[in-house]
């Protein structure tokens, strides 16, 4: 949840970092692809089915984040929060958890796919910031959306990036136990978009992407960057654009509510179109009031200013809480339960209706990694008049 980001900064400047954990789901469903493809032409109606899925970094940064640059051991902390975590993001096996995905994916084949926290690590070594260099890592370490696509591509599922943003580019000092190595996170958000359908099935126009101009200041400098992505999509006939985007975490009272100001500039921009609109992604706002409800209230609400937004499940599973995050950091604690609906599909637009929806959160194993992110996925069937 708590996903704090910041430029590429030289460690001098004693900038930190956090990138929040997302929701995984609790809930899975008995729904089959027959019936979400049922989905796309029911009674007659166009229709499309949608998903959205926070792939989860591995790791929570608040040992980092927390870290106070007077502090005369900032370094000496700095450097093994940092080492910490990298061994928790490898330890987290992303490429086991992108395997697990990538099935429930082919199972299912949503037309459309908005993925968060798409993280690409680099590294470079040695590593120059100790010394004041400002060189880029650039040997890839892991590459998210890579494995993710090799991994559905190997299960005869057939997608490509249709558009993506980049929220976040942080490098720190990694100790090797020789020497200091510089590891590289850049955070991002995708859209997928399914490519062996029937011709005209979907047509694709008018990719965009762009951080928010609010972001959250970090106190030891620098920003929290958070952003959306778009496309314009055509179907038999009937357009509607689909925007993915990762709003920033609640903050403390008292604080600025930045995910508010966030929320605004998603009406405002991507969301300020004639078009229908199908929006999806990590919200950091529960559906049910109990964490940021403000967001929410934005976003479904029917009045002047609001968003006039539909929430899907609300019309397709009314009588499920589908609940989306809770699993623990380090995808291993069986007890820790699924508490906030934070993952949504929305959609607006006369013409769309929800039919079907679906939390995807299958449990892996006995060992870690349990779950393929600490969120669970939300997949939703929209029908097109």
């Amino acid at each position: 949840m708590n996903h704090l980001h910041c430029r590429r900064i030289s460690i001098w400047r004693r900038v930190s970092v956090s990138i929040a954990t997302v929701a995984l789901v609790a809930s899975v469903f008995s729904l089959n692809s027959t019936a979400w493809a049922q989905g796309r032409n029911i009674g007659g109606k166009r229709g499309v089915v949608v998903a959205t899925s926070n792939l989860y970094v591995g790791s929570e940064f608040d040992r980092v984040l927390a870290l106070d640059p007077s502090d005369p051991e900032f370094f000496q902390k700095l450097v093994s929060g940092v080492a910490t975590i990298h061994g928790e993001i490898l330890q987290s096996d992303f490429p086991s958890r992108a395997n697990a995905l990538a099935e429930q994916i082919v199972i299912r084949l949503p037309d459309l796919i908005a993925l968060q926290e798409v993280s690409l690590i680099r590294r470079q070594s040695p590593g120059d910031l100790i010394i004041g260099g400002n060189a880029p890592a650039t040997e890839v370490e892991l590459d998210y959306l890579a494995i993710l696509l090799e991994a559905i591509e190997s299960r005869g599922g057939h997608y490509a990036v249709a558009s993506s943003v980049q929220d976040t580019d942080v490098e720190v000092p990694l100790f090797t136990g020789e020497g200091f190595d510089d590891v590289r996170l850049t955070d991002r958000d995708v859209i997928l978009v399914r490519t062996d359908l029937p011709p005209g099935h979907l047509r694709i126009s008018n990719p965009q992407g762009k951080n928010f101009g609010v972001a959250l200041p970090l106190p030891i400098g620098g920003f929290a960057y958070r952003g959306w992505c778009s496309i314009d999509v055509e179907t038999r006939g009937r357009s509607f654009r689909f925007i993915n985007t990762h709003l920033e975490n609640a903050l403390p009272p008292g604080l600025p509510n930045v995910q508010l100001a966030q929320t605004y500039e998603l009406l405002a921009d991507p969301a300020g179109t004639t078009l229908p609109v199908v929006l999806a992604g990590d919200f950091n706002s529960d559906a049910y009031g109990n964490y940021s409800s403000e967001t929410y209230a934005l976003l479904t609400g029917q009045q002047p200013g609001q968003g006039h937004f539909t929430d899907a499940w609300s019309i397709a599973q009314p009588q499920s809480l589908g609940f989306t995050w809770g699993h623990d950091p380090h995808l291993m604690d069986a007890t820790v339960p699924l508490s906030l609906r934070l993952d949504l599909v929305l959609y607006r637009g006369a013409n769309l209706a929800a039919t079907d929806a679906e939390v995807v959160d299958p449990l892996l194993g006995p060992e870690a990694p349990r779950w393929f992110s600490d969120h669970g996925s939300v997949t939703a069937a929209i029908a097109i008049h």
